[in-house]
């Protein structure tokens, strides 16, 4: 019973101290308390602070700075909206992966224990943010009342900290009649000054007029005996192909051909006291010349195995690892050798940053290795419909042709490339997208 009493005590004075810890910090830090210190309390493995009124997280446990766009929080967001509109939302409530749709269930084992605990933090102004918790055990009924409490503590510590900051009007901040004209006057220039049109998307150097190398035929690639970015000359051996199904079914034609070769030696020999032998032995020649052939041809497939470079250059290619076993089939591309003299610029633009564009247009690179020296290039090359990347968004393939031969950057770089295009106000290009929005819309 002393140590139940115990027990109590402390969850008493822990309560207090959070509360105390929350009342007193300031506002910057109090959503880094909230989800972090509430574990002295009780355990949980993952905590967070939801804002209701602009539905958005504010804070996460074990995290200074929350990254928004992360694949967790663009995971969690759906999730909270959805129960944010659930009727039990509006008190303590306790949930799973049971109480949401198939679609935004799917994935919760990946990303949160199996008990979150929705806990309102109220305040006299109203409830705005949201406490929830996660852990792998059920949430008990006396855990639940004790952070009735605590919430109560935590509403009325976001209130204090958010009157204590009053915003001022826009009327306060402008109230003399000159200093709105004046601004009003370099609003209106700004936005009837021309500009230059201009997209940022992600762009890699490639080789220019590469020759690729392809698997001669269906196999399996053994060996690698270049490793990537290495100069090869003509006639240098790259890679081999797995040869042990060639070479038994080698072994096989021989051993065929030198059956059907005694074959017909002995019908041969039969035939000078055998008039009806003699009938066989077109037959058995043509069997004999036929796995002659089949001999000949597995052997051209031998050699065919093992691929030399026809051209003096730079491989490029990724990791030989990730091609060791894999199979091929004839004509897929495994590397190619390039000019590391002759490069250009490959662009990838969204269909959502396009932008007028025409041949020749100036393109500054920025280089991952040196983005503090742009080289500079001409637009080339611009395909005529957009296909996925490796990132599933849908973009346009360009290229440009670097204007100074002498100063290339090396094979395989990627960074940045700055299109320019033609010249429009500034609030045409303020309001490039908006106005698409908005045409589609009503177009709908």
């Amino acid at each position: 019973m002393s140590e139940q009493r115990n027990k109590q005590l402390l969850q008493l004075t822990l309560l207090l101290q959070l509360e105390h810890r929350a009342r007193l910090a300031p506002a910057e830090e109090l959503p880094y308390v909230l989800v972090n210190e509430t574990a002295d309390l009780l355990p949980y493995r993952q905590a967070l602070l939801w804002r209701l009124d602009v539905e958005k997280l504010d804070a996460v446990s074990g995290v200074a700075i929350l990254e928004k766009n992360s694949p967790y929080a663009l995971w969690l967001n759906p999730v909270l909206q959805y129960f944010s509109h659930d009727e039990r939302a509006a008190s303590i409530a306790d949930f799973n992966a049971h109480d949401f749709p198939l679609e935004l269930a799917h994935d919760w084992a990946e990303w949160l224990p199996e008990h979150g605990l929705w806990v309102p933090l109220r305040a006299p102004s109203g409830t705005k943010y949201v406490l929830v918790l996660f852990r792998e055990e059920p949430w008990k009924e006396g855990e639940i009342h004790l952070l009735g409490y605590l919430a109560e503590a935590y509403g009325h510590a976001i209130a204090l900290t958010q009157a204590a900051q009053p915003p001022r009007s826009w009327r306060e901040r402008f109230r003399s009649k000159r200093l709105q004209l004046i601004i009003t006057t370099v609003i209106v220039a700004a936005l009837c000054f021309p500009i230059r049109q201009s997209v940022l998307a992600e762009a890699e150097v490639i080789p220019f007029h590469a020759n690729l190398i392809r698997a001669p035929l269906d196999g399996v690639v053994e060996k690698f005996f270049v490793q990537p970015n290495e100069t090869v000359t003509v006639g240098q051996k790259l890679f081999e192909l797995d040869t042990t199904q060639l070479r038994s079914r080698l072994s096989v034609a021989e051993e065929t051909r030198d059956i059907a070769k005694t074959e017909y030696l002995q019908t041969t020999q039969q035939a000078m006291l055998d008039p009806t032998a003699k009938a066989k032995l077109a037959v058995l020649k043509s069997k004999w010349d036929q796995q002659i052939a089949e001999v000949d041809y597995v052997r051209s497939l031998l050699a065919r195995c093992e691929v030399t470079a026809n051209k003096a250059g730079v491989t490029v290619f990724d990791d030989p690892n990730d091609w060791l076993g894999k199979p091929v089939t004839q004509g897929e591309k495994i590397l190619a050798v390039a000019d590391p003299q002759s490069v250009e610029l490959e662009i990838r633009l969204p269909m959502d940053d396009l932008i007028e564009l025409a041949a020749g247009n100036e393109v500054l690179f920025f280089s991952n290795v040196t983005p503090h020296q742009p080289l500079s290039a001409s637009l080339s090359y611009f395909s005529y419909r957009a296909s996925p990347t490796p990132a599933q968004v849908m973009a346009y393939r360009l290229k440009a042709q670097f204007t100074n031969s002498t100063d290339l950057p090396r094979l395989g770089y990627r960074g940045v490339a700055k299109l320019y295009g033609t010249r429009q106000p500034f609030v045409l290009w303020l309001l490039r997208k908006p106005i698409r929005t908005v045409r589609l819309w009503l177009a709908s």
